[in-house]
């Protein structure tokens, strides 16, 4: 018993010197929310040197799990609540739900992630998206939130009032780390989908299930 709680207790491995280089990063990192996999390279070898370690070290002291995940062969890591509560960090602003605007874009990007499942990276650009609203299985409920109005085409004005949703809501995606910005603050959208997007399955898998029902809900408003 004494050499178990000995080995769960034990923070040694902070020492070491990758560790200590990489601590900061890799904690402020995990504990905003970011999904991390080989695009963050140091950090990423860094926890898969030591994951074992790691988990205790989070389970211990803020009562999270760190989970290690694979999608499409790419494996990443995040913290997630423990089944017996939701840990020390729960009630602050690093335990937000998606909105219901950020959850119908998030399963957008999911869906359009598959579509280019055999592409080596998954680049999304603003014309995408369009095409994505105006021509995908669900165009009618795209259409019927995001505009109010279920047309064959708008405005540049109406568009430049989605784009500006979905601006804010890549921005977002971009800090979990399930898409990485391309583009600047005042250039035309491109992303790259990460492999964490596919969360949103273990997130939202009755709406993923039952998405007519879930759009059913959904209504554009001003405050989305």
């Amino acid at each position: 018993m004494e050499n178990e709680n000995y080995e769960i207790s034990d923070y040694s491995f902070l020492t070491e010197e990758s560790v200590e280089k990489h601590f900061a990063d890799i904690n402020i990192l995990l504990l905003s929310g970011k999904h991390i996999d080989h695009k963050f390279y140091a950090e990423y070898t860094v926890l898969e040197s030591y994951e074992s370690q790691w988990r205790n070290f989070y389970s211990n002291l803020y009562r999270l799990n760190l989970v290690t995940d694979i999608s499409d062969s790419s494996r990443y890591y995040y913290l997630d609540f423990t089944e017996n509560g939701k840990g020390k960090l729960s009630g602050t602003n690093r335990n937000k739900e998606l909105s219901e605007l950020q959850t119908l874009i998030g399963l957008t990007l999911l869906d359009m992630y598959y579509q280019k499942y055999f592409d080596e990276e998954k680049i999304i650009r603003w014309n995408d998206i369009k095409t994505q609203i105006l021509e995908s299985d669900h165009q009618e409920a795209y259409k019927r939130i995001l505009f109010n109005d279920i047309r064959d085409s708008y405005d540049e004005k109406e568009w430049n009032t989605v784009e500006n949703k979905f601006g804010k809501t890549i921005d977002s995606f971009d800090k979990l780390g399930w898409v990485e910005k391309q583009s600047g603050r005042n250039e035309e959208l491109v992303f790259e989908i990460r492999p964490a997007i596919h969360r949103l399955t273990k997130l939202y898998q009755e709406e993923l299930q039952n998405f007519e029902s879930f759009s059913q809900q959904l209504k554009n408003d001003e405050v989305l």
